[in-house]
């Protein structure tokens, strides 16, 4: 089982009413991963845990970066702040790993020239291969891999 700590994303401003008085963080989902293509890779230390993500999706500038070879243009899109951009999918290995343990497997993903913060680690391409538990009050997510899961694990 792979576990990562929820890391903290300094706040904007005052904290708002859900959080302590005084609060200047708040704890996300945000765990590495690693990107693999045919002549390199791209390792992100934070990526988000996105449960109503459809898709795992990078950054545009990746694809060439890492070598993926985008498949045809199938007009998908995705809406970041009230604007749609294109997604662009390729054949990838994504690679998560805690202190203790690594896993490895094939995935189609998105890339995208979103404005996109993190990239996000949605359903298909991922979280549909884990059972993924948030432990909030530990700040924890802890992952195992499910009878989908199409790679190997160290």
């Amino acid at each position: 089982m792979l576990q990562f700590p929820y890391l903290d994303e300094p706040l904007n401003g005052p904290a708002p009413p859900s959080l302590a008085s005084g609060a200047a963080v708040r704890y996300r989902p945000l765990i590495p991963v690693t990107v693999v293509g045919s002549n390199g890779q791209r390792r992100f230390s934070r990526a988000v845990v996105d449960s109503g993500g459809d898709d795992t999706v990078f950054p545009i500038g990746v694809l060439g970066f890492i070598g993926a070879t985008p498949r045809p243009d199938t007009g998908q899109r995705i809406r970041w702040r009230g604007n749609l951009h294109p997604l662009r999918f390729a054949d990838v290995e994504l690679v998560l790993a805690d202190d203790a343990s690594s896993c490895r497997w094939p995935a189609v993903v998105a890339f995208s020239p979103a404005p996109l913060p993190y990239p996000i680690l949605g359903n298909a391409g991922c979280l549909s291969y884990f059972d993924v538990r948030l432990l909030g009050a530990d700040l924890v997510v802890e992952m195992e891999t499910n009878w989908k899961y199409p790679g190997t694990t160290s």
